[in-house]
Formats: structure tokens, sequence, C-alpha cells
């Protein structure tokens, strides 16, 4: 039993170290192009495009092992989705939106387990984990969408990163506006509605992170989205 336990420990600690070197990488990419307001230079990133793609290469290259923790899963999916979402737009520019794109939610952009996996299948892995900040954290190359951290997400910091990203979506005025009466809300809490469970739950993450007014008598309405490219002007 003992020995049962410090094999997982070696293995957990060697997962830690393996990913901090792997997504070094693609660190040093969201600190050169992207911009703390969350403005991306998609324009000087397409010519380093091959970087992206060797990280991506790299990922598919390194999948989730067996004894990886859930944490461990978590942080290497939201990288990897985020990383192909902007591979693509970068295959594509210029262009003013990733809408632009055919089927872009649907298109091929990552191998694992002999499987060609797209960004819907990706979310889809992610979301069966069970937890909606998630949501905060990817990122959908386009002006009402979460911002694009500016860190690689990782285990040993994946919670505060996801608090994180939720206290600073949800308090964005541009993208969610709380009041006690009537608040507006971006869209992704109507895409995703299930997601976020029943009204009581989604109330409780609302008023952990940022609304501390609205109740169950609040009112909640949709803001639009737009879709337009989040470019560096």
């Amino acid at each position: 039993m003992f020995l049962n336990v410090l094999i997982l420990l070696f293995f957990g600690v060697n997962a830690v170290t393996a990913q901090r070197d792997l997504h070094q990488r693609w660190e040093g990419q969201l600190q050169h192009y992207v911009t703390p307001t969350g403005e991306i230079n998609y324009s000087d990133w397409k010519k380093e495009e091959h970087a992206l793609r060797s990280y991506l290469q790299a990922l598919q290259d390194h999948p989730p092992q067996q004894y990886w923790t859930p944490t461990n899963r978590k942080a290497y999916w939201i990288n990897v989705y985020n990383a192909a979402t902007i591979a693509m737009v970068l295959n594509h520019y210029p262009l003013s939106g990733i809408r632009e794109i055919d089927a872009p939610w649907e298109t091929s952009v990552f191998r694992w387990k002999d499987q060609s996996l797209s960004l819907k299948a990706i979310e889809s892995l992610l979301l069966e984990m069970g937890d909606p900040r998630i949501l905060f954290a990817l990122h959908r190359a386009a002006v009402s969408s979460p911002l694009l951290s500016r860190k690689a997400y990782r285990s040993h910091s994946l919670e505060e990163q996801l608090k994180d990203a939720s206290i600073k979506f949800l308090n964005d005025p541009s993208q969610n506006q709380c009041q006690k009466d009537i608040s507006r809300l971006s869209r992704i809490f109507l895409w995703y509605f299930r997601n976020f469970g029943p009204p009581e739950k989604r109330l409780a993450l609302l008023q952990k992170y940022a609304c501390k007014r609205v109740d169950k008598k609040t009112e909640f309405r949709f803001l639009p989205f737009d879709w337009r490219l989040n470019d560096l002007p």
C-alpha cells in the first residue's frame, strides 16, 4: 500500500513538472501577443504561427495519463482549447470574426487517442468535469468572450486562476451588469444554462464572485454577444 502511494506521488510530481515545462512556450507567446486589456496582436502572432503549431503538437505528444489528477486534466484541456482557437484564427487571418470561418467549432483541431477533436468536442470534455467556471477561462476570439489569460493554466495554480477568470469576467460591465432588480448577463449564461445548474446554484456563483445584490427576485436578461475579432486596433 505504501509503495503504491509513493508511486502515485512520484508520477504526480513528474506530471506537474512536465506540464510546467511544456506550457512555458505557450505562456511566452501569451505574454508577447496578448495585451493586459485583452486585445490580441494577431498580425504579429501570424508571423510566428509555427511556434503555436509546435506547442499544439507537443500537447498531442504528451496527452493526459491515467495517473493524472482531475486538476491536471482540467488545466491541460483548457490550454488545448485556447491554443487551438488562436491557431484556427491565425490560419485564416486576416478576418473580422471567427464566424467567418466555415464551421469553426466543428472543424478538427486536435488529435487525441486516435480521434480528431473539434473545439466543441474539447469543450464537452471540459464541461463534463462539472466546473462552470471553466466557461470563464475558455477564449472564443471575440470581443464579448472572456479574456485570454496571459498565463498558461497549470494544475498547481488552477483554482486561483479560475477564481481570477471568474472575477474578471463577471465584474466587467461590458460583459455583465449586475443590479438587484434587473441584471443583464453575458449570453454565455443563456447558452450554457444547464452547465450552471439550477437557479439557486447559478445565483450562488454570481454572489460569490461579483453580484452581491442579486437574489431570487432578480430578473435576468442577456446582453448581445459581440463576435467581432478582439484584434489589436
